[in-house]
């Protein structure tokens, strides 16, 4: 048996070995979770004083078991691109996947990536985000099918804009600079004459004082948490949008082996975790560009006109990730369901990629 079977103990570990017990008061049911970013992360932090505390304090209220965490973050059992492979796999129970880590095998759960331009807000990003996956059952049915592991929730970035080592005015001036990102919002900027190159956070720091690169397609909190704004000169807020790419699931055999009140308990906990995480994120967004002003960074954002300079220079990426996902048997629909709700929530494009679909 996989992770609970070697960490659960009492009546619950005796069942995941074929032998019955009765259940008694107070058994623990041990449980490992991990991600390839650190815990000082945004995101890890809405995980770890969200969900992880409400979904103890619930199981021990209103169950006879107790949750026992065992954390594994900064990479120390799966590196980012790692995670999904490490709870399909087992190594761990649980884990953030960053969803743009998995830029093949996650294509279809990267859909909000494929929306340039969506909401900023991040509590809407989020209620929508989830929305998707519920009204998009394909999305978590593949997690199952193909990798063993249950969607538990997803979570929500602040919005994406640029930060750079530079100050810049015009979309012309990004010309020739070398600009990272995780990948698959390379587009974004590619489009506009930049250089990409694909790289991680925790690679970041270093990278821009070596030169490696000159700027990143950055949400405020993520340049806070890692520090960026020690070493940028300029945040641009573009409006890229607030993206859902902390992905949460369980080893499928653990989740088969919890009791169904404890199941039951998670699935209510991960989507509460997504609304509260959406109010977190977006209060952290604002601290965030606070504190970049007060270091010195000059705070650019763009007009509206400026946003629609900048789409019409892109490719119509719902459009071709769309039919690459379809050609891969994912399910590419997740990408029009989300422009849909946006639209219906009264989101204005600076393009309209659903009537050039």
């Amino acid at each position: 048996m996989r992770a609970i079977a070697t960490a659960a103990v009492g009546a619950l570990g005796l069942a995941l070995l074929g032998t019955p017990g009765p259940a008694t008061a107070a058994e623990k049911i041990s449980l490992r979770i991990g991600a390839g970013h650190p815990a000082a992360a945004t995101w890890i932090t809405t995980i770890r004083e969200l969900f992880m505390p409400r979904f103890a304090e619930r199981v021990k209220a209103e169950t006879e078991y107790e949750i026992e965490w065992t954390e594994a973050w900064g990479g120390s059992v799966c590196k980012l691109g790692e995670c999904l492979e490490a709870v399909e796999a087992g190594l761990l129970d649980m884990a953030d996947l960053q969803t743009p880590f998995e830029p093949s095998k996650l294509m279809a759960q990267n859909f909000s990536y494929f929306v340039p331009f969506g909401s900023g807000d991040p509590i809407l990003a989020a209620e929508l985000n989830r929305r998707t996956y519920e009204e998009v059952p394909a999305l978590k049915q593949m997690l199952e099918d193909r990798y063993n592991q249950v969607f538990v929730g997803v979570g929500i970035l602040s919005n994406y804009g640029l930060v750079t080592t530079f100050q810049w005015e015009k979309i012309e001036d990004l010309q020739g600079q070398k600009i990272a990102a995780a990948g698959p919002n390379i587009p974004w900027v590619q489009s506009v004459g930049v250089v990409p190159v694909q790289s991680n956070l925790n690679e970041a720091y270093t990278s821009f004082q070596t030169g490696v690169y000159n700027g990143w397609v950055m949400f405020p909190d993520g340049v806070t948490s890692f520090r960026l704004e020690e070493v940028t000169k300029q945040f641009s807020i573009t409006g890229f949008g607030a993206i859902a790419t902390p992905l949460l699931t369980i080893n499928k055999d653990t989740w088969d082996s919890l009791p169904p009140e404890v199941q039951k308990i998670m699935m209510e906990v991960g989507a509460e975790w997504n609304k509260r995480a959406g109010e977190f994120t977006a209060e952290r967004q604002k601290q965030a560009l606070a504190k970049m002003k007060e270091a010195g960074l000059r705070i650019k954002e763009l007009t509206f006109e400026e946003k629609k300079a900048w789409a019409a220079k892109l490719p119509n990426i719902p459009k071709e990730r769309y039919e690459e996902m379809k050609k891969l048997g994912q399910p590419g629909e997740a990408v029009y369901h989300y422009i849909k709700l946006l639209k219906e929530a009264g989101h204005e494009f600076p393009r309209d990629w659903e009537v050039e679909r």
